[in-house]
């Protein structure tokens, strides 16, 4: 005999109404009526209606942004081109100190 949570008592369950995996009609009605019901307290809910439109927004405003700062490009080459462009142990340490610290955060 196996055992069936969804019957109370000793009876056997009605094996000519078995479901997917096994499971009573009863019990997969049941099953889905409460994840159907948002009043239940303690289900999880969601809404993402108000941040749908920053999310928008925020995607533009990246999207209208250059791939390259060229002007940046243009003068890092010209400062290594002429030997003037050094960057000391300590800078590149706090540089990447600051990108590991921000990528955690």
């Amino acid at each position: 005999m196996r055992v069936d949570y969804t019957t109370f008592g000793t009876e056997p369950p009605d094996n000519s109404k078995l479901g997917r995996a096994g499971q009573t009609e009863a019990a997969e009605t049941a099953a889905s009526n409460s994840l159907n019901d948002s009043n239940i307290p303690g289900v999880d809910q969601t809404n993402f209606s108000s941040a749908q439109t920053q999310v928008q927004t925020l995607q533009a405003q990246v999207l209208a942004q250059p791939e390259v700062r060229e002007a940046k490009v243009q003068s890092l080459q010209l400062a290594i081109g002429n030997g003037n462009y050094s960057v000391s142990a300590g800078q590149i340490a706090d540089a990447l100190v600051s990108e590991f610290s921000e990528a955690q955060g």
